[in-house]
C-alpha cells in the first residue's frame, strides 16, 4: 500500500524554504518520475550506509545513504569514478519493518513488492521514504547491473 505523499511534501518543502539554499537536481532518465520516488530535492546530511548496502563496481563507489536531520529518507550516490553512461537508481520495499533495523533478506524485502525511484544519470537520484521500509542502491555500470543490500533505517 502506498503512503500519502502530502506529509512528506510539505515536510521536504520546509526543509528547502528554511535552509535557503539551491538545490542541484540530476538528470534523469524518461522513466524516472516524481511517482516513484518520495522525497524530491530532499536537503540534508546524508551519510553512507555500510554492511553490504554500499558497494564498488568497476571502478566506481556506489553508496546508499541515510539523512540524518529528519532520518526519514535514503537516496544513492556513485560517490567517485562516475562516467557517461552510468545509471544510478534506488529501490524501496513495500513491506514494512516495524521492529527492524539492519540488513533484510531480499526475498523478506521484496515479499509485498517494492518501487523503484531511478534510474537517474546523474551521480545521485531522488530520495525514498526510508523509516520502516528497507531501501538499496543500484547500479547499471559498463552494461552490469548490480544492487547492495537491502537496508532499514
Amino acid at each position: 500500500m502506498k503512503k500519502p505523499r502530502m506529509g512528506r511534501l510539505v515536510a521536504a518543502s520546509a526543509v528547502l524554504i528554511s535552509s535557503g539554499a539551491t538545490v542541484f537536481i540530476p538528470a534523469s532518465a524518461a522513466s524516472a518520475t516524481e511517482d516513484d520516488c518520495d522525497g524530491i530535492a530532499v536537503i540534508g546530511v546524508f551519510s553512507a550506509v555500510g554492511s553490504g548496502a554500499s558497494f564498488d563496481l568497476n571502478g566506481r563507489r556506489v553508496e546508499l545513504q541515510n539523512e540524518s536531520a529528519l532520518d526519514r529518507y535514503s537516496r544513492a550516490e556513485i560517490k567517485s569514478g562516475r562516467k557517461a553512461g552510468d545509471r544510478l537508481w534506488v529501490d524501496r520495499s513495500y513491506h514494512v519493518f516495524p521492529n527492524t533495523k539492519g540488513i533484510v533478506s531480499d526475498q523478506q524485502a521484496k515479499s509485498e513488492g517494492w518501487k523503484m525511484c531511478g534510474p537517474y544519470t546523474g551521480s545521485r537520484t531522488q530520495s525514498v521514504f526510508n523509516s520502516n521500509f528497507a531501501a538499496r542502491a543500484c547500479a547499471e555500470i559498463d552494461g552490469i547491473t548490480k544492487c547492495g543490500k537491502w537496508y532499514v533505517d
